[in-house]
């Protein structure tokens, strides 16, 4: 694709809006400890505390060995801690600690805080389909 078929296309509005979106959730999370991706992976660990890394990898669009360096950073801090699965002892399931958990509700509320604002003049009607398409080009693109 062309570079003005991106813009064509709506895609570098939509890449601007998620860079903006990073940008306001990470921007002061230093202060807690955490560093870039952090966020997305206690957000992924909110629906799914317990899973193992390569699923949290997958999910999270990291490399495994750079989610590995991440995982032992949060470990470090406190955040995190990794449990041997009783059914295969060479893999880790990875749960939030006390510490990781108030951590994953800051992160939640800025995050509820930032959708607020960048949706502020959407009628629920537009935050509905915009969900809807957002869900079905992630579909599309996994597919691609």
């Amino acid at each position: 694709m062309k570079r003005q078929d991106v813009r064509r296309h709506g895609l570098s509005e939509l890449y601007e809006a998620y860079w903006s979106i990073t940008n306001r959730l990470e921007n002061g999370m230093g202060n807690h400890g955490l560093n870039t991706g952090n966020p997305k992976i206690f957000l992924y660990l909110v629906r799914n505390e317990g899973c193992q890394q390569k699923d949290l990898a997958r999910n999270c669009y990291v490399k495994s060995a750079t989610l590995s360096t991440v995982l032992s950073n949060m470990e470090k801090n406190g955040f995190i801690e990794r449990r041997r699965l009783e059914d295969n002892k060479r893999a880790y399931a990875i749960y939030l600690t006390d510490k990781g958990r108030k951590i994953r509700d800051m992160v939640g509320q800025r995050l509820d805080d930032i959708f607020d604002a960048a949706l502020s003049d959407f009628s629920a009607d537009e935050i509905e389909k915009l969900k809807e398409y957002l869900v079905r080009m992630r579909t599309n693109v996994d597919a691609y």
